[in-house]
């Protein structure tokens, strides 16, 4: 891993400790396809009375592969028991937080050259889901009256 591509770590919570099998393989799924590499997760669990505790990804059978992959890129050490303690601070009780520290392999290239120029990353925001779905609802809108309507603003 000489060359990383931007790194996220990705925040998910589950109220009620909720945390499927199915979000978990829809993950690997996106791994396999070679979208993003996983390089680190952590998931940290709040009881009903407030305990926390965390759990390794290899405690669920469906994930154990990837546990194992996981595992053998542990080279960033991302997540730990510091994180444990801040992010179970602000968390409900009954409630679960996935954090999932993915590399985002399709811009690993770019990445380089950024850097390689002597550039490097001043801002990156992710746009709320409501302000997608609402991008979307506007370009449905305007597919539906044609594309002249969608310049008339």
């Amino acid at each position: 891993m000489s060359e990383l591509g931007p790194v996220d770590a990705i925040v998910l919570g589950f109220p009620g400790q909720r945390l499927t099998p199915a979000v978990l393989t829809a993950v690997d799924e996106v791994e396999a396809r070679g979208d993003v590499r996983v390089i680190d997760m952590l998931i940290v669990v709040k009881d009903v009375h407030g305990d926390i505790s965390h759990h390794e990804i290899s405690e669920y059978e469906d994930m154990r592969d990837m546990a194992a992959e996981v595992a053998a890129r542990r080279m960033l050490g991302l997540a730990g028991e510091n994180d444990v303690e801040q992010i179970g601070l602000i968390m409900p009780p009954d409630s679960l937080v996935v954090v999932i520290f993915v590399e985002n392999v399709w811009a690993r290239e770019v990445a380089v050259r950024i850097r390689e120029a002597g550039g490097r990353l001043l801002s990156y925001t992710r746009l709320p889901q409501e302000t997608v779905d609402a991008m979307e609802d506007q370009i449905e809108t305007a597919a539906a009256f044609g594309d002249s309507a969608a310049g008339d603003d």
